[in-house]
């Protein structure tokens, strides 16, 4: 049943990825429509519960409704991104394994810095008696954990962001088979050297100001609970202001710093450098990005939870028909095993396409030129369904 789970998740992450490639524009409104009526009915549940979570619920869904008449006129060019996107991660599998790689380094981070955490504390509450020292060296490794998991993923990002630059640039329609070719070997390895080496500089920078903000969330977030704890309302109302002031923040900075490491990714700048040119990018078409991003991260949102559950559908199916098992039990076990083994490996490819996608619009933005001299076939769709790229 665990192979199952396995296979069911690579399996079913390929058709999607698949009918992402030839059916960019179908998929983005179909999803678009399922969000729709997944929010309707959660709202249906919620007014069992509590008519106020209700109410808030059907205006999520009526501000899907919106977002759908107001966004219909960008889908066009979402679709041209995210059929050609999908296309490039299909040529270039290495850029998934990548991403494994990413997710199996931070898993083992993870551990570690849990493990130390633990070991630590219980060490300096016995032995030392300053609970200070002790704290201080707590919030040290919980900004190490923010800071190497920032690390890692970041220089995943500019390593396949890199390879899309590549094909951006460097991929030319070869006049005899008629398909992309790009005239660098194994590009996928050349963007990582550049991604831990000339690259890395900016990536630890970048990450360090995340990192510190989300370690300030971290603290945010005990006080208030502490507070609460302590029947400390005015306080824990107050940490909570901070806390959610500070989260916002850090998703603010967290989305630019995408584009940012686009931009090291792509011309090898400084980070200061590339906020900067980011920065412009904003304030040209800062819209359109957000806009591209919503549309396309609903499907693969809606993605994930698909493959997942379909692995976990398989995973009961071939224990119900073919080996016959009759304890619920090893079916709950099992189905949601293959349902985190779903999400997480489309999760992995999503996370690769979101990097495609955020390359491909800086690319176009940046050197719109480029595109029309290497494809001329893709530069008709992206000016005909993004004129303003041109003006």
């Amino acid at each position: 049943m665990l192979c199952s789970g396995i296979f069911g998740s690579i399996l079913f992450t390929f058709c999607y990825m698949v009918l992402m490639q030839k059916y960019a524009g179908m998929m983005i409104k179909g999803t678009f429509i399922i969000s729709i009526i997944f929010n309707l009915l959660y709202a249906a549940v919620c007014f069992l519960v509590s008519p106020i979570m209700g109410v808030m619920m059907i205006l999520f869904a009526l501000l899907y409704i919106l977002c759908y008449f107001w966004w219909r006129s960008r889908i066009p060019f979402a679709e041209v991104m995210l059929s050609t996107v999908t296309s490039v991660t299909r040529k270039y599998p290495a850029t998934i394994f990548v991403g494994f790689v990413g997710c199996f380094l931070a898993s083992i981070w993870f551990t570690f810095i849990s493990v130390t955490l633990v070991a630590t504390i219980s060490y300096l509450q016995h032995k030392i008696e300053n609970d200070y020292v002790a704290y201080v060296v707590y919030i040290f490794l919980i900004f190490s954990f923010y800071y190497s998991s920032q690390v890692i993923s970041n220089t995943v990002h500019v390593t396949i962001s890199g390879v899309f630059a590549t094909y951006y640039f460097r991929g030319v329609v070869d006049k005899n088979t008629k398909k992309i070719e790009v005239d660098v070997k194994n590009p996928t390895l050349q963007s990582f050297k550049r991604a831990i080496t000339t690259s890395f500089g900016p990536i630890c920078y970048g990450s360090l100001i995340i990192a510190i903000i989300r370690t300030l969330e971290y603290l945010a977030r005990q006080m208030k609970e502490q507070a609460s704890e302590d029947q400390n309302f005015v306080v824990a109302i107050i940490a909570c202001c901070i806390e959610c002031i500070i989260s916002m923040i850090g998703d603010i900075i967290e989305y630019f710093n995408v584009y940012a490491f686009t931009e090291v990714a792509i011309y090898g700048k400084s980070y200061c450098e590339a906020a900067k040119d980011t920065w412009e990018i904003c304030k040209a078409h800062g819209i359109e990005a957000l806009i591209n991003d919503n549309l396309i991260g609903n499907v693969l949102s809606i993605g994930a939870l698909s493959v997942a559950c379909m692995c976990t559908a398989l995973t009961c199916a071939i224990g119900f028909l073919i080996l016959g098992i009759e304890e619920v039990v090893i079916y709950v076990v099992f189905g949601i095993i293959a349902f985190l083994f779903g999400f997480a490996i489309f999760s992995v490819v999503a996370q690769v396409i979101n990097s495609g996608v955020a390359t491909t619009f800086v690319c176009i933005c940046e050197d719109p030129d480029a595109l029309h001299y290497t494809k001329p076939e893709l530069w008709e769709k992206v000016k005909e369904t993004f004129p303003s790229v041109v003006l």
